[in-house]
């Protein structure tokens, strides 16, 4: 019986070490997305200037009060980062045709990137298209420029696409999305220069 107690505890112990690893690859795998990053590190800064604000008694400790105070500078930094690296990209707003879709849209450094507000109605086969078409409603879509970056990643929330390299990124000028089996537009975002 001992033996069986002491793996049952190691696995219990296994899995939860792995689940806090997880979690913390996740955020890291979201902090590269350029809308989440700077949405994120902007309500960081918020909660540590709202501790300050509302005189948080944790902050009497000394080093709690330090740490709320880099934590504050650093992701100030990372936000203002974030936003600069939208600069460099084009950036839209999600237009619904059949299905509501909402949410910003960017694409920057050979990726399309979702923000946190995003939201998709699903569909059987959602799937992210790169266009040069304005208007998907104005052509057979998808068209003959369209790359298919790949299944939804999901309906809700953030989500990274990798685009091939192009020779002129701004030609590509709206991401669509597109229920394949169906060949149903649920809607697109067209995309314009940030500066």
């Amino acid at each position: 019986m001992k033996p069986f107690i002491i793996y049952t505890f190691a696995a219990f112990l296994l899995v939860g070490c792995s689940s806090r690893g997880t979690h913390q690859f996740i955020l890291e795998e979201q902090l590269k997305n350029p809308l989440f990053a700077e949405w994120y590190y902007e309500e960081l800064t918020q909660r540590m200037v709202e501790l300050e604000i509302k005189q948080d008694p944790l902050l009497k400790d000394e080093r709690k009060k330090v740490a709320s105070d880099a934590t504050r500078r650093e992701a100030l930094q990372k936000a203002k980062e974030a936003g600069k690296k939208q600069l460099q990209g084009m950036l839209g707003s999600l237009i619904s045709i059949l299905e509501e879709t909402t949410g910003e849209v960017l694409y920057v450094d050979d990726a399309v990137y979702f923000g946190p507000d995003f939201f998709a109605t699903p569909g059987i086969s959602m799937h992210v298209f790169l266009t040069t078409v304005v208007d998907p409603r104005d052509v057979t879509f998808p068209d003959e420029t369209a790359m298919d970056l790949g299944p939804m990643q999901s309906p809700y929330d953030t989500g990274a696409y990798p685009v091939p390299p192009v020779e002129n990124p701004l030609l590509f000028r709206t991401v669509v999305l597109l229920d394949t089996t169906l060949n149903r537009i649920h809607g697109f975002a067209q995309l314009s220069p940030s500066f």
